[in-house]
């Protein structure tokens, strides 16, 4: 692996080409899992080969950033060691954009929650009750946070612990 440990949404570089490319998905498999999946040999691709790809590196879904009038055209799956990740969040006290994105979220919803906690006529049970009495009730509320919520339960759920992990 190049760099830090390569997360969804990060921005890296394809340092075979020097091309930004944005992590869209880590496909949970090694490069040999998905070469059979794909019936394909990615680490003998020539750029991944050029960066020695080995057979147990995690492979992500990455997409070129192009120029900003154009549209990606598709996905490319690029092994780990091909990606070398750029440490954006340094002009963040360090704290990576995920867990930037994943805070804000939740201080939104823990907001709405402590504002609209007073205009409930029945107090929830628990958790879950509590998401949807807030979902019933104040869903314009939540259409801002609800797309970036979605998102990130995606990554969290790509992300993943170690399986058994109860922490997801």
């Amino acid at each position: 692996m190049n760099g830090e440990e390569i997360r969804v949404g990060d921005v890296a570089i394809d340092v075979t080409q020097g091309t930004p490319v944005h992590v869209l998905e880590d496909t949970e498999l090694t490069a040999a899992e998905w070469s059979e999946a794909n019936d394909y040999e990615l680490c003998e691709n020539y750029g991944n080969s050029r960066v020695g790809a080995s057979p147990d590196d995690r492979v992500f879904d990455v997409v070129y950033c192009s120029r900003a009038k154009s549209e990606p055209s598709r996905t490319y799956a690029f092994p780990e060691s091909r990606l070398l990740r750029i440490e954006t969040e340094a002009a963040d006290d360090g704290r990576p954009v995920a867990d930037r994105a994943v805070l804000n979220v939740l201080e939104q919803l823990f907001d709405l929650a402590m504002n609209l906690d007073s205009e409930w006529a029945v107090e929830p049970n628990d958790f879950e009750d509590a998401l949807a009495k807030l979902v019933k009730n104040h869903s314009e509320q939540l259409a801002e946070v609800g797309i970036e919520a979605r998102e990130l339960a995606d990554v969290s759920h790509t992300i993943g612990g170690e399986e058994g992990d109860d922490a997801n």
